[in-house]
Parts: C-alpha cells; sequence; structure tokens
C-alpha cells in the first residue's frame, strides 16, 4: 500500500479525490495548502502528491520545484493539478518538474490509470 498525499486548497477536490485512490487500496494524506503539505511530509514516508497549481500563500509548482530540488523528497510523484488547460500552464508544470499533468475536473479511472503507472515498479524507474 503506498501513501498518497492530495494537495488542494478546495475540499471538495480532497474529497472526490480521496475516494478514488482508497478505492485502489492506497492511504491518502490531505492538506489545504503547501505549508500543511510541508508538515505532512516531514512527518510522513509519502509514495506521490496530487498537487493543485492555484492555492493561497505557495502555489503548487513552486512547491513541487522546491520538493524536487530536496534529496529527500525528490523521488515523490507529482501529479499537477490545475483547472486550466493552456500552452502556459503545461510549460509551468513540466519547468518545475512535475511528473504529470493533470486538468480538473479528474475522474475514477484516469485516477486509477496514473496510480498503476506512477506506482508501479517501472513508473518508479
Amino acid at each position: 500500500m503506498s501513501t498518497i498525499l492530495v494537495v488542494d486548497d478546495d475540499p471538495g477536490v480532497r474529497q472526490v479525490l480521496k475516494a478514488f485512490i482508497e478505492l485502489e487500496g492506497h492511504r491518502v494524506l490531505e492538506a489545504a495548502d503547501a505549508s500543511f503539505a510541508r508538515r505532512a511530509l516531514a512527518q510522513e514516508q509519502v509514495d506521490l502528491m496530487f498537487l493543485d497549481v492555484l492555492m493561497p500563500g505557495e502555489s503548487g509548482t513552486a512547491l513541487c520545484h522546491s520538493l524536487k530540488d530536496d534529496p529527500e523528497c525528490r523521488d515523490i510523484k507529482v501529479v499537477l493539478l490545475t483547472g486550466f488547460d493552456g500552452e502556459r500552464s503545461w510549460q509551468q508544470g513540466l519547468r518545475c518538474g512535475a511528473d504529470i499533468f493533470l486538468v480538473k475536473p479528474v475522474n475514477r479511472e484516469r485516477i486509477k490509470v496514473l496510480l498503476d503507472e506512477l506506482l508501479s515498479p517501472e513508473g518508479q524507474a
């Protein structure tokens, strides 16, 4: 069982993602912003993060960039979540080191595929 951190300032998004992820047999931690995410990461071993791009305070892209620069966190897989499907958003997501960029709303099948891909031994290479 993997531990997955869902970071989004929208409680509804966190709830939906948590439900989808738990149905696939994984443990879910939640954080409403980057500071709560950093606290969770300091206390728990996390395998994957779903990280909202736009949040109050530190953005998801800024948090992702700092995680990928941190030797203790750089191996955490990051799925950036956004409501904006534009070229600029994709470029920002790729520049910060995210593994995958996902446009909201999400559905259960897409989450299942992402989990299978990112948490498989091949996906962790």
